[in-house]
């Protein structure tokens, strides 16, 4: 059956559809042919794949996003980052991957991190004297760290179809967001010491805190987040919106740089990225279940586990179909079509669902800067007006960088487990 599905799946996304009526033709066409079930369930699963109450936190994480992007929240980001870390060699480069984990500690999403940093710090690199190839490369990879970091838009649609606690893997995350971004930032000043970029003085204690003050309230965004999740007040849903009124109210109250026009703007752009995403969430749903109404996780559990039931070759094959599946598919879609099949044959040789959700997430991030599909590269090309191949190739020593995370994520679980397991 996965023989016939994936290949017409794939050949409609060559003629060129998009991604969610791929997935939806696909199987309505299988149905229609090969079966005697009515394709009418197949607007219905897909229906019943969206109405789902942690999903309903994806809308609200972009709205929460772009509400403290365009609130201003980026540039004391970024000020705050400069002050802690901007007197290290390559001191800009450092604070960017900073900045990425602080902000994609709002936002949940890679692209939106590359927007609202990218936009500020690849000017300002290029004017310190930066190399642009090494900026937007930098740049570009550090964006990956945004659904790595909790909150997660991606955890919560790997949470909503493997059944996993979504606040676990908020937690699993932290700790490999922080490595991947300990790794960038060592990069970042080894290579700019060679280089001889310059670096910011040392801060006083006064400029600390005066960043600090300024970043406050926005700082606090990710409080309400995570701690309502983990204090047990509110479910990630939920959090998602508390942090949507407390966005607002912090960009157009604290702030005051959101007006009632922008305020209908901001709306309107969240509803415009949530929308497509949802539709191939949607999608991607009818799909999943073809796969399992017809058998196909145990086919291929069947078929790997026939070969081999050493944990430690089933997650280098996972890892590898994986990183080839980045290339081609967005990480909803992967997710969402990939999980069902793959964790409950990880969970027979021994990996842990919340460890596999965080090695699944750290495939797909990887995929976010892979062409042809690589969401990263193309928000890149738009900053730094260069070419897909450029980008992608300017990124290439820290994609390495992120793989060499990925073999350390993967194999030593409890980078992911440490923290759920003391905070549950």
């Amino acid at each position: 059956m996965i023989g016939t599905l994936v290949p017409v799946f794939f050949t409609l996304l060559l003629f060129g559809l998009p991604i969610f009526a791929a997935l939806a033709l696909a199987v309505t066409g299988f149905l229609y042919f090969l079966t005697s079930i009515d394709p009418l369930v197949v607007p219905m699963r897909m229906f019943s794949g969206m109405n789902n109450f942690s999903l309903m936190s994806i809308p609200f994480f972009i709205l929460a996003a772009e509400l403290m992007r365009i609130g201003g929240l980026s540039d004391r980001l970024i000020n705050l980052a400069r002050a802690l870390i901007g007197w290290l060699p390559g001191g800009l480069a450092a604070a960017t991957v900073v900045a990425c984990l602080m902000f994609g500690s709002i936002s949940g999403s890679s692209p939106a991190t590359v927007i609202a940093i990218g936009t500020i710090m690849y000017p300002a690199m290029t004017k310190a004297g930066y190399d642009r190839f090494f900026a937007i490369g930098l740049i570009t990879t550090a964006g990956t760290l945004g659904p790595i970091v909790p909150p997660s838009i991606a955890l919560i649609i790997y949470g909503s179809v493997t059944g996993t606690s979504v606040g676990k893997l908020f937690a699993a995350g932290l700790i490999p967001a922080i490595l991947i971004g300990g790794m960038l930032i060592t990069y970042a000043s080894w290579y700019s010491a060679r280089k001889g970029y310059p670096r910011d003085a040392f801060p006083t204690m006064a400029s600390i805190l005066a960043a600090f003050r300024q970043a406050a309230w926005g700082l606090g965004l990710p409080l309400v987040l995570l701690g309502g999740i983990y204090t047990g007040v509110f479910t990630p849903t939920e959090s998602a919106a508390a942090a949507c009124l407390y966005g607002w109210f912090i960009g157009a109250v604290v702030y005051r740089s959101i007006s009632m026009r922008d305020t209908l703007m901001i709306l309107r752009n969240s509803g415009l990225l949530a929308g497509p995403l949802l539709l191939i969430t949607a999608g991607a749903s009818a799909f999943s279940w073809l796969l399992a109404n017809n058998g196909a996780p145990s086919e291929l559990a069947a078929a790997l586990l026939s070969g081999t039931d050493n944990p430690v070759i089933i997650v280098a094959l996972f890892n590898v179909i994986l990183l080839v599946a980045g290339c081609f598919l967005d990480s909803a879609s992967a997710i969402i079509i990939l999980a069902p099949l793959m964790q409950p044959i990880a969970e027979q040789v021994g990996v842990d669902p919340i460890h596999f959700g965080i090695i699944m997430l750290v495939n797909l991030s990887v995929g976010m800067l892979t062409p042809p599909v690589g969401l990263n590269l193309f928000v890149a090309m738009g900053i730094a007006k260069m070419s897909l191949f450029q980008i992608f190739r300017a990124a290439l020593p820290t994609i390495l960088l992120m793989v060499i995370a990925l073999i350390l994520i993967s194999y030593i679980p409890v980078i992911s487990t440490f923290l759920p397991s003391r905070l549950f």
